[in-house]
C-alpha cells in the first residue's frame, strides 16, 4: 500500500504486482486507486461508519478521470465525515460479507501458502477458527471471544490450545497488516494451557539398542504371538538416518536425491527446505552412505525423494509424524521424532564432541546466522562436522550392537537431555 500524490499523469503507469495493489492519494486522504494484476484502475474510497472499516467503488478508469473521481471521493468522505453512509444498504451487505472471517481467511490462505508450516495452519484454521467464526465479521471480533475460543480447548488439549491461540494471533496480525482491522484482539493473551515445559527427553542406551532393532524389521509378534506394530521398510531407514545425522524430521524425510553426492558423501539441504532458512551441508557417516547406496540401487532414475512413498512417490515426511507413535506402542518405552535428533545431539556430547561442532550439525542459528559473530565468520566448519558425526555413529552403532556396554559414553545417558 503506498501514498503519493495521484496525477494524470502516473494514474496510467501505477502498475501490480501479482495480485493487486493500492494507491493512496495523498492530497485527499481516504480517496485512492486499485489496480490489479490484469492493469484494471478503479477508483476507491475509504472511510469509518460506525467503528467499521468501509470501502466504496467509485468507477473505473479511464472511464471516470482522475479529477471526476477526485470530487466524487471528496463529496462521499464528506458525507461521511458527518454520521452518513455513502455506500448505502446495498454496499452495507456487500461489505459485510466481504469482511467476514471466512473472506479474511481466503485472503490469508493467498498469502500463507509458502509458509513451511502452512498444513498445520490450515487444518487449524478449517477445524477450529472457521467453524466458529464463519460469519463473524472480522473488525466485531473482540478479547473476550478469543478467549471464549480457545480457553475451553485447553481444559483438554493444553498444547493445542496454546497453538490455537498463536495461529488466531497470526491470523488476526495479517489483519491488521491488510487493513481489515486496526488492532489485534489476540496480541499479548496468556497461553490458555499455560507455560509448556522444555522437552529433555533422551534415549537410554537399553532404549537405543530395543529401538534400533525394531527398525530392522518390518513385521514382528510378542511372546503371545500377537502382532508388534512396526513401520515400512523407508521410515525404518528415515529414523536410522534421522538418528545418525541429527537432522529434523521433515528434512530427513524431505531428503532429495538431487542434493545427495553420493561420491563425496554430503547432503546439501537448500535454505528453502531449513527451518532458518540457511543452507546447510551435512557430511554422511559410513553407515549413512551404505544405506543410501543401497535405497538408490532400489529406485528409479526419476525418483525424486530419497525416502518415497511405494506408489505415491512422494516423501514421507507426512506419514512420520504419526509414525513415532506408532512404534511405541510396540516398544517399551514411548518416543518422538525429535528425541532422535536430541538424542544424537547429547550422545556426540557425550562422546566429546565440543557444543560449537555439534550447534553447527543442528544449523542453530545461534551459530549460523543471529550473532554479530557468524556474520563476520563465514567458516563452514565441514572438517569438524564430518569427524562429530563419524564419531556419533561409531558410538551408535556400537551401543546398539551391545559390543561396548562398559565404555561408550551414550551408556551414561539417563533419559535427560546432556547437550
Amino acid at each position: 500500500m503506498a501514498t503519493m500524490t495521484l496525477t494524470a499523469r502516473n494514474v496510467a503507469r501505477l502498475a501490480a504486482d501479482a495480485r493487486r495493489a493500492e494507491y493512496w492519494d495523498r492530497s485527499l486522504p481516504g480517496f485512492g486507486l486499485r489496480v490489479t494484476a490484469r492493469g484494471v484502475r478503479t477508483w476507491t474510497i475509504r472511510y469509518r461508519h460506525a467503528g467499521r472499516l468501509c470501502r466504496v467503488t467509485i468507477g473505473r478508469y479511464p472511464t471516470l478521470s482522475l479529477a471526476d473521481a477526485r470530487e466524487q471521493a471528496r463529496h462521499m468522505l464528506r458525507q461521511a465525515g458527518l454520521g452518513q453512509h455513502p455506500a448505502g444498504e446495498k454496499q452495507v451487505a456487500r461489505d459485510r460479507q466481504a469482511e467476514t472471517v471466512t473472506a479474511l481467511i481466503t485472503d490469508y490462505e493467498s498469502h500463507a501458502k509458502s509458509n513451511k508450516s502452512w498444513a498445520e495452519e490450515r487444518r487449524i484454521l478449517h477445524h477450529d477458527v472457521l467453524p466458529a467464526w464463519r460469519h463473524r465479521l472480522v473488525c466485531e471480533l473482540t478479547r473476550r471471544d478469543v478467549r471464549a475460543l480457545v480457553e475451553p480447548k485447553a481444559r483438554t488439549a493444553p498444547i493445542m490450545a496454546n497453538r490455537l491461540l498463536s495461529q488466531i494471533s497470526r491470523l488476526l496480525a495479517f489483519a491488521v497488516e491488510h487493513d481489515w482491522i486496526e488492532a489485534n484482539p489476540a496480541l499479548r493473551l496468556p497461553k490458555p494451557g499455560g507455560r509448556e515445559p522444555t522437552r529433555d527427553r533422551v534415549l537410554t542406551a537399553d532404549e537405543l539398542r530395543a529401538l534400533w532393532a525394531a527398525l530392522l524389521e518390518t513385521e514382528a509378534k510378542d511372546e503371545h504371538g500377537h502382532p508388534l506394530p512396526r513401520l515400512s521398510s523407508t521410515l525404518n531407514d528415515a529414523f536410522k538416518v534421522l538418528l545418525l545425522t541429527a537432522q529434523r524430521c521433515g528434512e530427513v524425510c524431505r531428503m532429495r536425491w538431487a542434493d545427495v553426492d553420493l561420491k563425496t558423501g554430503w547432503w546439501l539441504l537448500p535454505g528453502m527446505f531449513t527451518k532458518n532458512g540457511v543452507d546447510h551441508r551435512v557430511p554422511l557417516s559410513a553407515p549413512v552412505m551404505k544405506l543410501l547406496k543401497t535405497r538408490r540401487a532400489q529406485t528409479t532414475a526419476e525418483a525424486v525423494y530419497v525416502f518415497a512413498g511405494r506408489n505415491s512417490g512422494t516423501s514421507v515426511a507426512a506419514r512420520a509424524k504419526r509414525a513415532a507413535s506408532h512404534l511405541s506402542r510396540g516398544l517399551p518405552f514411548t518416543f518422538r521424532a525429535h528425541d532422535l535428533r536430541r538424542t544424537a545431539a547429547s550422545g556426540m556430547g557425550a562422546a566429546g564432541v565440543p557444543r560449537e561442532h555439534i550447534a553447527h550439525i543442528l544449523n542453530h542459528r545461534s551459530v549460523t546466522f543471529s550473532t554479530v559473530t557468524a556474520i563476520y565468520d563465514r567458516y563452514h566448519y565441514d572438517a569438524e562436522k564430518r569427524a562429530a558425526l563419524d564419531r556419533w555413529a561409531s558410538v551408535l552403532l556400537a551401543t546398539v550392537s551391545g559390543k561396548r556396554r562398559r565404555q561408550a559414553p551414550v551408556l551414561a545417558f539417563t533419559g535427560r537431555a546432556g547437550v
